[in-house]
């Protein structure tokens, strides 16, 4: 994942919690695995491709005109939608922690 959303941390914490909700409600590990990939590849795929696209409109556009471009978009549109685009990828609910089957 590149930097470029600051969110490596964040999804490695919420990895983590969604991992141990997986191995607490599964009666073995093959299936808590299964599970926690179900839960969260397409989360982390989508979080992924946005660093990506905040990268290549961010830090690696050089472009003069490109640049003159996205800094004009940046001061029109609303800051209301820019922090909802921003704000997006930190909305995340914990799965809930179940009992151990075992």
């Amino acid at each position: 994942m590149t930097p470029h959303l600051g969110q490596g941390a964040c999804q490695a914490l919420e990895d983590a919690v969604s991992l141990a909700a997986a191995l607490a409600a599964a009666p073995d590990v093959r299936t808590a695995l299964a599970r926690y990939d179900a839960e969260r590849r397409p989360r982390s795929q989508a979080v992924a491709r946005a660093a990506r696209q905040a990268g290549r409109m961010g830090q690696r556009l050089a472009h003069p005109v490109a640049v003159a471009v996205r800094n004009t978009a940046l001061r029109v549109v609303p800051d209301r939608a820019t922090l909802r685009a921003v704000l997006r990828h930190a909305d995340w609910t914990p799965p809930r922690l179940e009992p151990s089957i075992n």
